[in-house]
């Protein structure tokens, strides 16, 4: 497999290892290529610091990832805060394999949400787990390649320099740790930079992206992993959109953009001044309006980019 390193944050180049090579392994190759110590080496994705003992598998890098190498100075004040924050550090559940579903189930809802939140209330330990999650947890609007709904990869960089070097002190446990800025903290492992603050994005997993590549990520749509049938057409689908409504009435993709098209027609959508034009839930029992993006204020190109095919002039 090929997996591309950026070594002390310079620009990445491609490194060829066995498909079930260990992290060790990619240390050698790159400590020969670039002359140093392999022990001296850093290996570093998704806001946490790879075990050497750990295979590329297991630590879920798909083909032509982008990992970070570091080689701290030695013997200096940084490099004993490093070590500090390698010991913190260990704790950190692996972002590639968070579920943040249900933050967005409240503990008060009733019917569908009980439903779901007893699905995501059994969580696995992922340094037991052992195979990929059978569906994502994370999904995004691919606007530059698919320019559709795809899995999304959770990622995390240093807010002062936009480097990958960033180990967090904590994770996120709730999609407003993820959407919000300086919720999460960390040290920036670059040798030239002192940042503290975790910026999350999201990436589409459908196809292997760049740096710059991010996508719009959308936290109430979710895997159908429960099977429950959608609000307009009966059928059971997956994905689903999640409202935020008291019952969490499911409706699957191709409803909720005939949905939001038939609205946008009637000019049905609801300003709110928080977070934008909305919509109410699809349900015509319930007259309560609940929120249909992801989250802020910049949220209504979401609604507008679901009906971009039909309607592509911007708002």
């Amino acid at each position: 497999m090929i997996v591309f390193v950026r070594f002390n944050s310079s620009h990445g180049f491609p490194v060829e290892v066995e498909t079930g090579a260990s992290v060790a392994e990619l240390k050698e190759a790159v400590g020969r290529l670039q002359g140093v110590q392999p022990d001296q080496l850093r290996v570093i994705f998704a806001g946490r610091e790879l075990s050497s003992d750990s295979t590329l598998q297991g630590c879920d890098l798909p083909e032509q990832s982008t990992v970070h190498v570091v080689l701290p100075p030695a013997g200096s004040a940084r490099h004993s805060e490093l070590v500090l924050q390698q010991r913190l550090g260990r704790g950190v559940n692996s972002l590639t394999r968070l579920d943040l579903s249900a933050s967005r189930l409240h503990a008060t809802s009733t019917g569908l949400a009980v439903i779901l939140e007893t699905d995501n209330s059994s969580t696995v330990d992922p340094d037991t787990q052992t195979e990929p999650k059978a569906h994502s947890s994370f999904y995004v609007f691919c606007k530059s390649v698919c320019k559709a709904v795809q899995p999304g990869k959770l990622r995390v960089r240093c807010r002062t320099c936009n480097q990958g070097t960033l180990t967090l002190s904590q994770g996120p446990s709730c999609w407003d740790d993820v959407l919000l800025p300086d919720r999460i903290h960390g040290v920036c492992q670059s040798q030239d930079c002192d940042g503290r603050v975790a910026e999350f994005y999201l990436k589409c997993a459908a196809h292997p992206t760049c740096d710059n590549d991010t996508s719009v990520a959308l936290d109430l749509i979710m895997g159908n992993v429960r099977h429950v049938p959608c609000i307009a057409c009966t059928d059971v689908m997956s994905p689903v959109l999640v409202a935020q409504c008291a019952e969490r009435h499911v409706i699957c993709l191709d409803c909720f953009h005939l949905y939001c098209v038939t609205r946008l027609n009637d000019r049905q959508f609801i300003f709110d001044p928080v977070v934008g034009y909305s919509l109410p839930c699809a349900d015509a029992v319930t007259a309560l309006p609940c929120r249909l993006q992801p989250s802020g204020f910049a949220v209504g190109r979401l609604t507008w980019t679901i009906c971009s095919e039909i309607f592509p002039a911007e708002p």
